[in-house]
């Protein structure tokens, strides 16, 4: 009985098995999905000066078409389906001086989250009435990030009697923080750069000067006697002629001829090095190799930071000036932001599919006369995707 029992046992099983092996479809090598390569897209925070994030500023992405964005309560602006190619970038926002760059996407076959942040100053002005009779005189204090309290510069103006001939006659002075051709690249380069300055304008655009209003730029002893004064004549900035300058206990006083814009420069260097770390994502691998039926996978979350951290404080003018640099270039602030990449597949049974990303992370400095200041700039996050089955050949990016 127990040897019959055995050989029912036996045949039972070879049946069976022989069963499962005609009914079952062969999972050896079955062709895993493609995943569709996403969009890329453009992101950033528009900044106050002082750092604070302004929302409500207008973001306009001028190419092939001109698209436009508002930045939310954190600053951050957003642009979908960003395509390969040349763009101009440029932020307003009521009550700011504008900001502009340029920006060239390349296809890479991946998908790419780009960045680019930026503050804006305030339109503040300072009006000085033209007397007949006595000088006037009126100062404007430059914007700074907060806490950056050295890089705060006194801007004052001298007019005298009769300087603009007509009856109620006013003359403007504006801070102007960067020069036509300042920071416009971003590699490792030294160049002459606009640290502090202003423009003189007059409420009657036809009026000339008939003396010199006297413009003086309160720095300290050092930055007094090492940066260049220079005026924007005929579309470029020019070295004024040191007659027109005196320098005396950290003030630059310069004999403003025009109205036009005056600066005070100095050669600075921008250093960056770059490099990457990885994107942590919610859920980064769906293995479906020995699996039951057929896998859905919808989106992929992750996180990524924006922005830029500034290491180091302004302990005199000359770094804090340099920090206000860094900042205009680079932004000021950053912020965590959650992603969401669109994988939307099915995986067959036998194949399994991988998403993996990382982000540019550039350690940047800005130096000059053996001052350097520091910070950390989170760049664009690139993604790919992949699949393959249990033979791992025919795998897709």
């Amino acid at each position: 009985m127990r040897k019959g029992a055995f050989m029912l046992l036996a045949a039972s099983l070879t049946f069976g098995m022989a069963a499962c092996s005609d009914d079952d479809p062969d999972y050896s090598n079955v062709t895993p999905p493609t995943v569709a390569v996403a969009s890329n897209t453009l992101t950033g925070i528009i900044s106050n000066m002082d750092g604070s994030a302004i929302q409500g500023a207008t973001v306009t992405l001028s190419g092939t078409s001109t698209a436009t964005s508002q930045t939310d309560s954190n600053g951050m602006y957003v642009f979908e389906d960003v395509k390969a190619g040349s763009y101009t970038l440029k932020a307003e926002a009521d009550g700011k001086q504008s900001q502009e760059t340029s920006l060239t996407v390349t296809d890479t076959g991946k998908t790419q989250n780009l960045t680019w942040n930026t503050v804006l100053p305030n339109e503040v002005k300072t009006e000085i009435t033209v007397s007949t009779t006595e000088s006037t005189s009126g100062n404007v204090t430059t914007e700074h990030l907060t806490g950056n309290d050295h890089a705060a510069i006194v801007v004052d103006a001298v007019v005298p009697a009769n300087a603009v001939e007509g009856e109620n006659v006013t003359i403007e002075i504006t801070p102007i923080y960067t020069a036509n051709s300042d920071l416009l690249s971003r590699a490792e380069e030294t160049s002459n750069t606009l640290l502090t300055g202003a423009s003189l304008s007059c409420s009657d655009s036809n009026a000339t000067l008939s003396e010199p209003i006297e413009l003086g730029f309160t720095l300290d002893e050092e930055l007094a006697g090492e940066a260049q004064a220079k005026e924007y004549v005929n579309g470029q900035w020019v070295n004024i002629d040191p007659s027109r300058i005196s320098v005396e206990n950290g003030k630059v006083t310069i004999e403003a001829t025009e109205f036009t814009s005056y600066a005070m420069f100095l050669d600075v260097t921008v250093s960056v090095s770059n490099s990457s770390e990885p994107i942590v994502f919610t859920q980064d691998t769906w293995d479906n190799l020995y699996g039951s039926a057929d896998m859905t996978v919808g989106d992929a979350t992750y996180t990524y930071r924006i922005g830029t951290e500034i290491t180091t404080s302004g302990t005199n003018v000359l770094t804090a000036l340099l920090i206000e640099k860094l900042a205009q270039m680079f932004g000021a602030g950053s912020t965590t932001v959650n992603g969401s990449y669109p994988l939307n597949v099915t995986l067959p049974i036998g194949t399994l599919l991988t998403i993996s990303g990382t982000q540019e992370i550039q350690q940047i400095s800005v130096s000059a006369r053996n001052r350097s200041v520091s910070g950390t700039h989170y760049g664009t996050v690139t993604i790919g995707t992949y699949t393959a089955n249990r033979q791992h050949t025919g795998g897709s990016n």
